[in-house]
């Protein structure tokens, strides 16, 4: 699965976790490629008919409005399944009770779903999706010196500090009274009671993570890491997991974040890296006015025509993009929103009439990934955790492309 597939995944996953109903009107379809289709609209209509029986006259209106919804929406799609089959997620997400806001959401997941799943439920089931998502290669990352250790964990393009440990051994200047060899024997026990607290918590993700633990990196100041690593604490597997160790000036979480810079090399086949080579690449193309736009207005353009090769989207960028069919003329048409605080008027440009239905509201980034398919194009999800990431939101908007010609 390419990785810009699977960041827009869990772009969206993050998106449906928030959606919380006031009963059980969130509605979860999984659909297998193979699913019957008779099957599928008869359940559909049974449950229908079932909801009648609900209580709650809200929460009656508000599932019926999403079977109903569902069931166009697959009639509009007459049916055809995506090879890793279908998610429809449909209920209110309105936040003022006693209001329907009934919205669709189409998920196309990233490996081929085994079982058909009707759920209805407070929130969306995503259970089956978020297993199919999760990191299979990380890293770990262990900053340390005499005084503190931290340590990280690289997944993707993102670290987490997972742990942060400080030292109870006293400086080399001893209180009065106390004998040299004393002295000694209790910065040593302190220093091995240190080392073996910071190993305990790098084994647990040895533990937790197995063979997707691709590599870890050791670094500090001065050489406390050596005499770490010398030390039998660490699980022996471990230590042939270890594929660089590297000075750094700080052994907190600053620490953690020099060492990501200063390991290029070491993990030069993460994603983390392969991001960062591809926006130094994107600047040095707009330095010398290259193959690349940037810029929404720009991007949708080269999109239009023809000359976008890739897209590169942050995922600092929030907006959604809203699919509606026009009642009168049954015209298709899709608007961008770009604050979901603000309800635009939206009306067919064919007829001009104002009555029309929501068919499905889509992130934007798989909005794009539509548009680049037509053309053949890709989608790049750049993250916002890299100074790279951070100044390609807040210098170029956070929405960019790789052109095929000028």
């Amino acid at each position: 699965m390419e990785e810009e597939s699977i960041e827009i995944f869990r772009k969206k996953l993050k998106k449906l976790r928030q959606f919380k109903g006031r009963g059980t009107e969130m509605i979860s379809l999984y659909i297998p490629e193979d699913a019957d289709r008779s099957q599928i609209m008869g359940q559909i209509t049974e449950e229908l008919s079932q909801s009648s029986n609900i209580k709650s006259p809200q929460t009656r209106k508000n599932v019926q409005g999403a079977l109903r919804k569902i069931n166009t929406f697959l009639k509009n799609i007459n049916f055809k399944i995506p090879k890793n089959g279908l998610v429809l997620f449909c209920g209110n997400v309105s936040e003022t009770e006693g209001r329907s806001d009934i919205k669709m959401f189409p998920f196309n997941p990233i490996k081929p779903l085994k079982t058909k799943l009707y759920w209805c439920d407070s929130s969306f089931h995503l259970d089956p999706l978020e297993e199919m998502q999760k990191t299979k290669e990380v890293y770990a990352l262990i900053v340390i010196d005499k005084r503190e250790a931290t340590v990280g964990l690289l997944k993707g393009k993102k670290y987490d500090i997972i742990g942060h440990f400080t030292s109870n051994v006293a400086g080399k200047q001893r209180a009065g009274g106390q004998s040299a060899l004393r002295f000694e024997r209790l910065r040593e026990e302190a220093t091995q009671d240190f080392f073996k607290r910071t190993s305990e918590k790098i084994n647990a993700i040895f533990e937790e993570h197995g063979e997707n633990l691709k590599g870890m990196i050791v670094g500090g100041p001065g050489i406390t890491k050596n005499k770490f690593l010398e030390k039998d604490a660490l699980d022996y597997r471990l230590k042939e997991k270890i594929i660089g160790t590297l000075d750094t000036s700080y052994t907190d979480e600053s620490g953690i974040r020099e060492m990501i810079q200063k390991s290029e090399e070491l993990l030069k086949d993460t994603a983390l890296m392969k991001e960062r080579a591809l926006l130094n690449k994107f600047m040095e193309e707009i330095v010398k006015d290259g193959l690349v736009a940037y810029g929404e207005k720009e991007v949708m353009q080269a999109l239009e025509i023809g000359k976008a090769e890739m897209i590169l989207l942050s995922e600092g960028i929030e907006w959604t993009a809203i699919r509606f069919q026009c009642i009168g003329c049954t015209n298709i048409e899709e608007i961008v929103i770009k604050d979901s605080k603000i309800k635009p008027k939206i009306e067919c440009k064919k007829c001009d009439s104002n009555k029309i239905e929501e068919l499905e509201e889509l992130e934007f980034a798989e909005f794009m990934e539509e548009k680049a398919k037509n053309i053949g194009a890709k989608v790049k999800v750049i993250s916002v955790e890299s100074p790279e990431g951070e100044q390609f939101l807040k210098g170029f908007g956070g929405i960019g492309a790789f052109l095929r010609y000028k």
